[in-house]
């Protein structure tokens, strides 16, 4: 099964939630996965954007009126961060057609032909199944922050006796205060605001989960190479000069799609890297306080566990084609004299 097999099930609840916008998505022939403007996954990605500013703008004012400070400040912080993700994963997505022929020139490589069902299969259910688990883990951590947040709301109508009978109404007037002030409550623009709030939220773990699949993929393919390498790296067998030439010029093509691809999704990964510590920080900081209600205490121990799992993932799977892609030039050491060539000797140029 091919990469972009693999990953198409998950892109698909990518576009659930308005993140990776590619028209097509349901063919299976990625070359008809197509990034349009004028699409309707193009449109509800940017529509989401333009709520993420206008509720961005709404925690600015706040912070002016209560002041700054390091709780508080996460408000502004969040939507601006997840505005910055979902324009790169646009970015991503608006690049990626340019990416998949050099996907398909990689996989059609003689080298990864060799043992490829069983190794496809492996491949397939490990980035599935992380995949998977991250992504129901950032719903479940949302369902939470919703539950605290209405278990918040209605002790605070319980102190001053309000009126909480009409439990969504009193949620949405009470979380979305700015925006029905201005408009009449309704319960499709309360249910248009959750979803909006929740796909924003799942920002963060959709460009985890895509950073690794990519990751995994190529080091799949660097892993392959290194396999046939190591079997002929034993004084039994002696290859060819022939046999090498071809080999690196594989890895070379590995490489190339490798350096492409970071050229396109290498400002993902940095903005990855510095939203996972400040999570890191802000829920540490959040452990040293009481809180109120066991499930707050529940949600940031939550909370605190994924963003450790999840940059301990992404960080992981990134390394691992660090260290497969220089593999070769230590396999390429243990080559016996007797089968030594010029051709080996180009992979330590």
């Amino acid at each position: 099964m091919s990469f972009h097999s693999t990953i198409r099930p998950v892109l698909v609840i990518f576009m659930l939630f308005g993140q990776f916008p590619l028209y097509g998505i349901l063919y299976r022939k990625p070359s008809r996965w197509q990034f349009r403007w004028c699409s309707f996954q193009t449109v509800l990605c940017l529509v989401l954007v333009v709520v993420g500013v206008f509720l961005c703008a709404v925690e600015y004012d706040r912070l002016q009126v209560i002041g700054v400070n390091a709780n508080n400040i996460i408000g502004p912080l969040f939507y601006a961060d997840v505005i910055i993700i979902m324009l790169l994963l646009l970015r991503v997505a608006h690049r990626w057609s340019s990416m998949v022929p050099k996907w398909d020139q990689v996989e059609a490589l003689e080298v990864m032909q060799y043992n490829a069902r069983q190794q496809d299969t492996r491949s397939t259910r490990r980035i599935r199944a992380v995949a998977l688990l991250l992504l129901v883990m950032g719903f479940v951590e949302h369902m939470l922050s919703i539950g605290k947040t209405v278990y918040a709301k209605v002790d605070e109508g319980r102190v001053c006796n309000w009126d909480y009978s009409n439990l969504p109404e009193y949620y949405a007037l009470r979380t979305y205060g700015f925006f029905f002030r201005r408009v009449p409550y309704n319960f499709p623009s309360f249910i248009f605001l959750e979803y909006a709030n929740t796909a924003l939220t799942m920002a963060w773990t959709v460009q985890d989960v895509l950073i690794i699949m990519i990751s995994d993929s190529i080091a799949g393919y660097f892993d392959r190479l290194n396999a046939r390498i190591q079997f002929y790296s034993t004084v039994q067998v002696i290859a060819r000069e022939k046999f090498w030439s071809e080999l690196h010029s594989d890895y070379v093509v590995v490489c190339e799609l490798l350096e492409y691809v970071m050229n396109i999704c290498s400002p993902l990964l940095v903005v990855s890297c510095g939203t996972n510590l400040y999570l890191i920080c802000y829920q540490l900081f959040h452990l040293v306080e009481s809180e109120k209600f066991i499930i707050m205490t529940v949600f940031t121990y939550y909370s605190l566990f994924l963003v450790i799992l999840r940059t301990f993932l992404t960080l992981h799977h990134c390394s691992a084609v660090h260290e497969v892609a220089r593999k070769p030039l230590k396999l390429c050491r243990r080559i016996p004299t007797v089968g030594w060539c010029e051709e080996v000797s180009i992979f330590f140029v």
